[in-house]
């Protein structure tokens, strides 16, 4: 799989959330299965998932047990949440669940990671997205050590 870094900002803020990607990526994001999970540590048992709004506290339910929901319905709670901070979301085309179509990752509210091995996908980002960058390897760990840990 191919991975973009995206970083864009606005007003010092990251000019995205995961409401922008699955409406960029619609129709397929919302014929997609999703599974919804935290985003793992460098420290063993250290995961993360936060996300603010009444739709991320969903999300963050649902998180913390792989929560698995439809693309319509996570676009629905998408639309509800303020703002995704931490959170990975794997999404499956209903014809080939046995294989991620695209992995979306929120990291630390600092840019979003896109993985997937589709050219549509990658050229949507691409080209919509200003400041995108590829990543050697998916995050699969923050290696930060965070204060409150």
């Amino acid at each position: 799989m191919t991975t973009l870094r995206v970083f864009d900002l606005k007003e010092h803020v990251l000019a995205l959330d995961l409401k922008d990607l699955l409406r960029l990526l619609a129709p397929r994001s919302l014929e997609a299965s999703w599974v919804v999970s935290t985003v793992k540590s460098s420290k063993p048992g250290h995961e993360w998932f936060e996300a603010t709004g009444e739709g991320g506290e969903r999300l963050e339910g649902l998180a913390q047990d792989d929560g698995q929901l439809s693309g319509s319905d996570l676009a629905a709670l998408a639309d509800n949440t303020r703002q995704v901070i931490w959170g990975e979301f794997v999404g499956s085309a209903p014809t080939r669940s046995d294989k991620p179509w695209v992995i979306i990752r929120a990291v630390d509210s600092t840019f979003y990671e896109i993985d997937s091995d589709d050219e549509a996908v990658l050229n949507k980002i691409s080209s919509t997205y200003k400041d995108v960058g590829t990543g050697e390897a998916p995050i699969k760990s923050w290696l930060l050590d965070r204060a409150d840990e």
